[in-house]
């Protein structure tokens, strides 16, 4: 009876150990498979911080330059005369963004099962940083709507259309002090690589 005993318990324990094991394996593998998410996460992240630190300043140069010459007789009959002028004056060192930042890896990793095991700290910054993304390049396309509109620089409306251009442009420059001041948050959190500073 005893020896019976002794084989059950061996076998309940046995069955225990190995459901224990199998859980133990799988939860490894999740966190392993959630590194990595993280991982490609950071590596778009850091892109992005990359790209952000070059275009930032040419915007807030941007928004100064068109904030002191709006009102110059020159710069508004330049624009009455043709809208071009406008970007010819504005845009000297580039267009105003040659692209949006990623999120590819963001939209993958929100819609996989093995972002749960992705500490809550990292991903409460990554989603304020990807939030702020698209929060801050809303006014750029009401800003390229308003500029592509036919009678933008008529004459009636040039100076009005001007006051709504610059207002789009520090939007957006006040929007991207939010993103960056997310993006200084997300160095220390997430370890970004220090070479973006």
């Amino acid at each position: 009876m005893k020896a019976y005993f002794i084989q059950i318990f061996l076998i309940v324990f046995s069955v225990v150990l190995g459901l224990f094991l199998s859980e133990q394996i799988q939860q490894n593998n999740a966190k392993k498979e959630s590194m990595q998410l993280l991982e490609l996460i950071k590596s778009e992240v850091q892109e992005n911080l990359q790209m952000m630190e070059q275009v930032v300043p040419y915007h807030q140069w941007i928004y100064n330059y068109l904030d002191s010459v709006r009102q110059e007789e020159a710069f508004v009959a330049g624009f009455m005369e043709d809208k071009s002028y406008f970007a010819e004056q504005l845009f000297t060192k580039g267009s105003f963004l040659y692209r949006l930042p990623a999120q590819d890896a963001w939209d993958i990793a929100k819609s996989h099962p093995r972002i749960a095991y992705v500490p809550y700290d990292k991903l409460l910054i990554l989603s304020k940083i990807y939030n702020q993304q698209e929060l801050t390049f809303v006014p750029m396309f009401e800003l390229f709507d308003l500029y592509k509109a036919s009678d933008i620089n008529a004459p009636d409306k040039a100076q009005q259309n001007l006051e709504s251009l610059l207002d789009r442009i520090k939007e957006i420059v006040g929007r991207e002090e939010l993103l960056m001041y997310y993006f200084e948050e997300a160095k220390e959190i997430l370890a970004l690589d220090p070479e973006t500073e």
